[in-house]
């Protein structure tokens, strides 16, 4: 058992590790309402990738690895995208991201106005994100199909347990790097922070759109 968990640790740094748009929204939670609200976007992400391990045991992931279900997931992913990285950008321009009192009071807790739930933009980036449901279904999918792993059901969540220790572990450290970060910026460093995330968001957008434009256009 302690061998899948550690082969699932093993599989989900390279879900986790290469820098993606969760990667960038953890970070500027971190960065802007500390360490416990980027937990929260960490769960969500993880919270989605048990969906998709789901549906992938059962064999319902078919369902949505064809083309019109590749379609649906590329036109949300960029949209998401798209709509949380012009979002930051607006919040920052705008003033409404409250970072003097987050620097004062330094507890992390302060979401701003109207400012999404972390746990569900942590969720909604992974569930709609095209990047997850190919790792899923190539390189998770890939390995069962390949008897790489026993397929029980009991090493099946044994295995998952470890790509989601992976994801939690990995994402816990980038989140703690963003709140510690708040320690040593002013308001100013925080925001350019902020603002380099949410373009990030849209450069990963971007690349999603022009990655599938070719297939689906």
């Amino acid at each position: 058992m302690f061998e899948l968990l550690a082969a699932g640790f093993i599989i989900g740094l390279t879900h986790a590790v290469p820098p993606g748009p969760i990667t960038f929204e953890v970070l500027r939670r971190g960065v802007i309402e500390g360490f416990f609200s980027s937990l929260k976007a960490n769960m969500g992400a993880v919270a989605a990738d048990a969906i998709y391990f789901t549906l992938i045991v059962i064999g319902i992931v078919q369902l949505i690895n064809n083309p019109t279900g590749k379609l649906f997931m590329w036109v949300s992913g960029c949209a998401l995208l798209l709509f949380l990285g012009i979002r930051g950008i607006y919040r920052v321009l705008a003033g409404k991201g409250n970072y003097k009192v987050e620097i004062r009071n330094g507890n992390g807790k302060g979401k701003g106005n109207g400012e999404m739930s972390s746990f569900i933009s942590g969720f909604s980036i992974c569930i709609t994100s095209p990047f997850a449901l190919i790792w899923w279904t190539g390189v998770f999918a890939s390995s069962l199909a390949a008897d790489l792993f026993s397929t029980g059901l009991l090493e099946l969540i044994s295995m998952f347990t470890g790509i989601a220790g992976a994801c939690l572990i990995w994402y816990a450290i980038v989140g703690m790097v963003g709140s510690a970060s708040r320690k040593f910026m002013d308001e100013k460093a925080m925001k350019i922070m902020s603002l380099l995330c949410a373009l990030m968001m849209i450069v990963f957008a971007a690349l999603l759109f022009y990655r599938g434009y070719g297939t689906f256009i």
